[in-house]
């Protein structure tokens, strides 16, 4: 039998089922439905076709919303937001004002907290950590052991695994394939003719070293140095290739100059 608090409210629509509890002053409203062993408390809110089963907790004032599904031990709290079509489920953590929109999953023992954000396609899974305020977005998948945090991004249909940490305002993008810390690298400050941003570089599925530049993004900075001659009339395109240069040599790579 469900157990509803009088200070909960639960929508005409919204069905409470099995031995799920709405408690102290939640909200499950529209069309939502929480059932099994499920709890929705604090002041979190459920509505539109969102669905929480299992024994997921949905507190704080967090909120699920459109047709996305907290499931398993699935925990989300604090001030959390879980919208569109996206998946919570296992022993997954959704915290602080971390979003988890579109067609995301995250699941296994993840971690998303502080004010990062899961959406697109992506896979967040095992025991990996979103935080700060990061982005994995696209089709990327972040496994493993790693950590995405800072003002990080990992998008496209990039995976990040094992023990890696991405921060600070690296992007990786494209490809890539980083299961070794070795395999991406960021510098913060690279001068280019508008001003100063973030080189990331990175390793690629067929083995190339891919790179996210201010607004450019390709598999081979030379070539992109070499069609913008202004670097090098500036003399700024030193300090890349030599970044560049570094970071083959710790992979591996002879330098195709």
């Amino acid at each position: 039998m469900s157990n509803i608090t009088d200070n909960a409210t639960v929508g005409e629509h919204a069905i409470v089922s099995g031995n799920a509890w709405v408690i102290d002053r939640a909200t499950v409203s529209e069309h939502a439905i929480v059932s099994d062993s499920a709890r929705v408390c604090g002041d979190a809110w459920v509505g539109d076709f969102a669905q929480v089963s299992g024994r997921a907790h949905v507190g704080g004032f967090a909120t699920v919303s459109g047709s996305a599904r907290v499931t398993g031990f699935g925990w989300v709290n604090e001030g959390a937001a879980i919208g569109g079509n996206a998946w919570i489920g296992e022993h997954a953590t959704v915290s602080g004002d971390a979003v988890v929109a579109g067609h995301a999953h995250v699941s296994g023992h993840t971690t998303v907290s502080d004010r990062a954000t899961v959406s697109g396609f992506a896979t967040v899974t095992e025991r990996a950590t979103i935080s700060g305020n990061s982005w994995v977005r696209g089709s990327a998948t972040v496994s493993g052991r790693a950590t995405v945090t800072g003002e990080a991004t990992v998008g496209g249909f990039a995976y990040v695994g094992g023990d890696v940490k991405i921060s600070g305002h690296a992007i990786v993008n494209g490809d890539a394939v980083v299961t070794e810390q070795k395999h991406v690298a960021w510098g913060e400050w690279f001068d280019a003719p508008t001003g100063v941003y973030t080189l990331t570089l990175y390793m690629q599925a067929g083995g190339s070293v891919g790179f996210t530049w201010r607004s450019a993004e390709g598999n081979d900075l030379r070539a992109y140095l070499s069609a913008n001659p202004d670097y090098a009339a500036r003399g700024l395109d030193d300090a890349p290739l030599n970044f560049l240069a570094a970071f083959e040599q710790a992979n591996g790579i002879r330098a195709n100059k």
